[in-house]
């Protein structure tokens, strides 16, 4: 009876140990036949692991640092304004009695020279007069922007009444001013104003671009009521390098 058992559990076992036998073998014919490609799989597989992004922070790279510009106008106004030597730049300049500059802050000046850069250079196109001249000369009659003309009547250049005015006008201390809409069209008038001269014909004949003839001309025709215009204008001028304005391009 034993051996009747025995005999039929080794025929009911025999099927699995064949299948087991079958089934690795038509693995191993498997990976003999296609060895190759499973390798080049396993090498993909490697490489993307040794690529998995890294706990470790990465080792900082120091940034080549940019090669340097020319400074323009409007950099260098950022900066510390430049020593200048009004000797060197002024030959026995025109002195004249009248009201004394106050002083005015670096910041101040600076947020002024920017505002009306554009403008004063829209206007040397126009008419010739230097950007910096103009610039210069609405800073100083107009304390930056602070004195009353400008901050009442938007006279930035501190221009009078004259017979031949046809617009507003207001009276500041005792003196007559002309009065405009804008800060802007204070600045045009100036140079239309004084445009209409034989003088100023001359003078741009004669001084070109040259501040230095520019700043010269104007303070002999008595443009300003401030005390040594011309020392003071040329000193902002130089400082703050706002000759760069009178360049081609400058504002581009």
């Amino acid at each position: 009876m034993f051996s009747r058992m025995y005999s039929r559990s080794s025929r009911s076992a025999s099927p699995a140990a064949a299948g087991g036998r079958g089934a690795s073998g038509l693995l191993w014919r498997f990976v003999r036949r296609h060895w190759f490609k499973l390798a080049l799989v396993l090498l993909v597989l490697l490489a993307l692991w040794r690529r998995r992004p890294s706990s470790q922070p990465a080792e900082l790279v120091p940034m080549t640092p940019p090669k340097e510009t020319p400074e323009r106008f409007t950099q260098r106004l950022h900066t510390a304004p430049q020593s200048a030597s009004l000797a060197d730049a002024l030959a026995e300049p025109v002195a004249a009695a009248g009201i004394q500059l106050p002083a005015i802050d670096d910041a101040t000046t600076v947020a002024f020279l920017q505002r009306f850069a554009r403008t004063a250079v829209a206007e040397q196109e126009r008419f010739g007069m230097p950007a910096s001249v103009l610039l210069a000369s609405a800073y100083i009659n107009s304390f930056a922007g602070k004195r009353n003309c400008a901050t009442e009547a938007n006279n930035y250049v501190a221009l009078r009444c004259t017979a031949d005015w046809p617009g507003a006008v207001i009276t500041l201390d005792g003196v007559c001013y002309r009065r405009y809409n804008t800060a802007w069209e204070s600045l045009r008038d100036f140079n239309a104003y004084y445009s209409r001269k034989d003088w100023y014909a001359e003078l741009k004949k004669n001084a070109g671009r040259n501040w230095k003839k520019w700043l010269k001309g104007l303070a002999a025709q008595g443009v300003s009521d401030v005390a040594n215009f011309e020392v003071e204008a040329a000193r902002i001028i130089m400082a703050f390098r706002v000759h760069e304005l009178d360049e081609p391009g400058a504002m581009k």
